[in-house]
């Protein structure tokens, strides 16, 4: 009995020793696991305090490429490298990649975010102006929207999107919603005057042409386009007449960096169906014959990447012929850069029934798409303006921008 009890006293004690000895080591253990999370979180923290500190020089200046070496943050440091199109191919004219590795004692994090500069397609609606032309009851806004003048209010329209306007209040008479917030006095944004990158473009790599053009998208992603061109007739030195003589053809997309424009003020009809990512400019008007449609409708199929862009340096008119008639569907976003985008005959015949945009829609000044009373639409169209989100990330090729910048990814 005795050697039974100094046995079992010698086995409490070396259990007991084993386990003063793992608690040890366990506290020791969960002392460096938490020093080693402390260092990660605080590595991670200095390297979003050094995506931060990019972003403000980019604010500042876009072109800034000089990043950082060895920067020290708090207790910690980071390195900053900028990359452009001009090292990664994979990145667009207006989009940058900040690479960002930080570390904090034994701690280390990595970050890699895209942003590029925000381009005017991100907005739903946009105006520099605002005469007394009335959202109103039956009317939906959906996407972002902003003027530097102040919005006209009549009953109760609904606004999807973040409004925005110079002006203190909106004018008019109503309970309109605003379900995404406001923020009404806020700085006016400049529209781009110089397209003087597009219009290159369009010369190298594009397609330029020097007279008025109708295009017509085809669905098999090309684009039929007729216009005239001058024929000149000599008699010895002597020129006898100038005439312009018709021409057309049929181009690819995927042939060309997608800008098609025209210059020395001519216009440009619209018509057809997108297969491919296109940006129109018309240094006259951009005329809408017929509906103009996605491949691919993006409500529809979150995989679709068609895209266009129409930029007149005047005015988008709506045309007032058969086509449209009873209804419109335009898949674009729309800039009309010193006038308006407007419907033909706004105030005159029968109702024309629904104007859907799918996109967005910038101009000067906003122009008349239809009349309205009480009852509702006297003439023209109401309106169906749907937001295409993709324009958050995302802009027709080479589409203008302005002074903000837009984070497109952020991966660590």
């Amino acid at each position: 009995m005795g050697r039974f009890s100094i046995i079992l006293v010698v086995g409490f004690t070396i259990v007991a020793g084993s386990m003063k000895m793992n608690l040890t080591r366990l506290g020791r253990d969960a002392n460096q696991i938490s020093n080693d999370r402390y260092e990660e979180a605080a590595a991670r923290q200095s390297t979003n305090s050094a995506i931060n500190l990019c972003l403000y020089e980019l604010n500042q200046d876009f072109t800034w490429r000089d990043g950082f070496s060895q920067q020290s943050l708090g207790c910690g440091q980071f390195d900053a490298t900028i990359t452009d199109n001009s090292s990664d191919s994979t990145l667009g004219l207006d989009e940058l990649r900040i690479t960002i590795n930080g570390s904090y004692g034994f701690g280390n994090a990595f970050a890699d975010v895209e942003i590029r500069k925000s381009a005017f397609s991100e907005f739903a609606y946009f105006t520099n102006n605002e005469p007394p032309i009335y959202f109103i009851s039956g009317d939906t806004m959906r996407g972002p929207i902003h003027t530097n003048g102040q919005f006209h209010i009549w009953g109760d329209p609904v606004f999807y999107g973040y409004v925005s306007m110079h002006a203190n209040n909106y004018y008019g008479w109503g309970d309109p919603e605003f379900k995404a917030g406001v923020n009404f006095g806020c700085d006016e944004i400049t529209l781009p005057l110089d397209l003087s990158i597009l219009i290159g473009r369009a010369e190298s790599g594009g397609v330029s042409f020097d007279n008025e053009t109708h295009i017509e998208f085809l669905n098999d992603g090309t684009f039929n386009w007729a216009t005239t061109r001058p024929e000149t007739t000599w008699a010895g030195h002597s020129v006898v007449s100038i005439v312009q003589t018709p021409i057309s053809g049929n181009t690819t997309i995927e042939g060309t960096n997608g800008v098609i424009a025209t210059k020395n003020g001519e216009d440009i009809s619209v018509k057809g169906t997108v297969n491919g990512q296109v940006t129109v400019l018309s240094d006259g008007d951009i005329l809408i014959e017929d509906d103009i449609l996605y491949h691919e409708d993006p409500l529809t199929n979150p995989t679709a990447d068609d895209m266009l862009g129409l930029i007149s340096r005047n005015d988008i008119i709506l045309l007032d012929n058969a086509a449209n008639q009873n209804n419109c569907t335009i898949h674009a976003t729309l800039m009309a850069l010193n006038e308006s985008f407007y419907v033909e005959n706004y105030s005159g015949g029968s109702p024309r029934g629904v104007l859907t945009i799918l996109g967005g829609l910038v101009q000067d000044e906003r122009g008349p798409v239809g009349t309205f009373g009480y009852s509702g639409i006297r003439s023209g169209y109401q309106k169906n303006y749907v937001y295409d989100q993709r324009f958050m990330t995302k802009a027709p090729p080479f589409y203008p921008v302005f002074s903000r910048n837009t984070i497109t990814s952020w991966y660590e």
